[in-house]
């Protein structure tokens, strides 16, 4: 849900979970990519729910011991990776710590459209810091970022869950480097002043034929794509 952070009804009707610990679920749930993981920093979720940074432990440490949370930190000045259960699909009966193995990881699917509650509007209050260098999806959105602020000069919106699962998506097939040039050319091309600063419209299957048969000095492209004509 665009502009809100929304809590599973599973989760809000917890009776043994406190309403920070709501609150914060609802944020990584929202926050989630494809691979149901999150990278928030302490001091964001902090800042997001008006409170301390003991505060975040406390309710972090409650969905880890009572819904499943997994946290795995990863090393110095960098933000824990979050992995967030399918709360919308489970029962949630037992309060006891859920401990989700690498496997069972991998079978959490979001097949179904979860039942939502939105609890807190963030439209432009919150820009998301990660600061990831091992996930190269999340260094595709940085670059991304990082790129429109240098040549256009603004922050970007980025879709973590659709922007983050298309980078990476596109990065089993391509190098980073390979996504940096496109990127680059993308801000660069009259595409940009039509579609805007959209991470998605820029890895699309019909962006990255156009960057490919620019590349190959192709300027024929566009006709297999009638719709797409600008008026001259």
């Amino acid at each position: 849900m665009k502009g809100f952070w929304a809590i599973p009804q599973q989760i809000a009707k917890r009776r043994d979970l406190s309403f920070k610990a709501k609150l914060l679920a609802g944020i990584l749930w929202s926050m989630k990519d494809s691979n149901s993981e999150a990278f928030p920093s302490k001091n964001y979720l902090a800042e997001a729910l008006g409170t301390s940074v003991k505060t975040v432990d406390r309710g972090i440490k409650e969905l880890v011991e009572k819904v499943g949370l997994n946290v795995k930190r990863r090393g110095f000045g960098k933000s824990n990776c979050y992995h967030i259960p399918n709360w919308q699909q489970t029962t949630l009966t037992d309060q006891k710590k859920t401990t989700f193995t690498n496997h069972e990881q991998t079978k959490l699917t979001a097949h179904e459209e979860a039942k939502l509650t939105p609890i807190i509007d963030n439209s432009n209050k919150y820009n998301t810091k990660v600061d990831d260098k091992e996930s190269s999806a999340l260094d595709v959105i940085e670059y991304f970022r990082s790129k429109v602020k240098e040549v256009k000069g603004f922050e970007p919106e980025i879709d973590w869950g659709k922007d983050g699962g298309l980078a990476k998506k596109r990065l089993k097939k391509y190098s980073f480097g390979e996504i940096r040039n496109l990127i680059d050319w993308y801000l660069d091309s009259k595409h940009f002043e039509r579609f805007g600063a959209s991470l998605s419209v820029c890895l699309s299957a019909f962006m990255i034929n156009l960057w490919k048969a620019s590349k190959a000095g192709q300027k024929s492209i566009e006709g297999f794509y009638p719709t797409w004509h600008y008026k001259k």
